[in-house]
């Protein structure tokens, strides 16, 4: 697992947005759930590079650096885990653990006291500054509230071979992975080697 210790990765990773929502696609910045052995926001400059990949924002050097210390850092990697919390159980049929669930509430609350309110078409939209990470979040957790508050929350499922989150906008409603690129190429080669094996049958051997 890469250590948060607030730099950016020496080699940072393409960031994947398979997951067809920003907040999945922002608990989907490791390698696999629940247990992930490679973090993609080791550092501040991460975070606003997903931001930048992920569409919020068109250069990563609007980046105000005197409101991203270690504890704005820590706090965004402690939304995206609460996140997979609430959503994470959400996928498999049950309930969120009531601790995230609150935390990303409150999170979302704080997001809507810091927001700027834009009139258009649709009506008004909340807008956030998002030179920092702390308006990265906001946006964040907003969305996701946004997500509970939607029939489309019955569509969030998670893939069968990583476990990352997705929300399923398939047509017949029975996506099983974050990529059949990867995971569902993955199970393909493991079903064909399986069913190679137990076609070999051993030799019989008469007395």
């Amino acid at each position: 697992m890469s250590s948060n210790s607030g730099t950016s990765s020496p080699t940072r990773r393409s960031f994947d947005f398979s997951g067809n929502h920003l907040a999945l696609d922002f608990v989907n910045t490791v390698s696999a759930r629940p247990i992930f052995t490679r973090d993609d926001l080791a550092g501040p400059d991460d975070i606003v590079a997903w931001a930048v990949a992920a569409g919020m924002m068109q250069h990563a050097d609007l980046l105000d650096r005197d409101a991203n210390s270690p504890s704005r850092f820590s706090g965004a990697i402690a939304l995206r885990e609460s996140l997979y919390e609430v959503f994470g159980p959400i996928a498999d049929g049950g309930v969120p653990q009531s601790r995230a669930l609150a935390f990303v509430a409150r999170r979302a609350a704080q997001a809507m006291r810091s927001s700027e309110w834009e009139s258009g078409n649709a009506g008004y939209t909340p807008r956030w500054p998002l030179g920092s990470i702390d308006g990265i979040c906001d946006r964040v957790a907003d969305e996701a509230m946004q997500l509970l508050r939607s029939p489309l929350i019955a569509r969030v499922g998670s893939c069968a071979g990583c476990g990352w989150l997705f929300l399923d906008v398939s047509r017949a409603h029975a996506r099983r992975w974050c990529s059949m690129n990867a995971c569902g190429v993955r199970d393909k080669m493991r079903r064909y080697h399986q069913r190679q094996t137990n076609s070999i049958q051993p030799n019989t051997v008469h007395a």
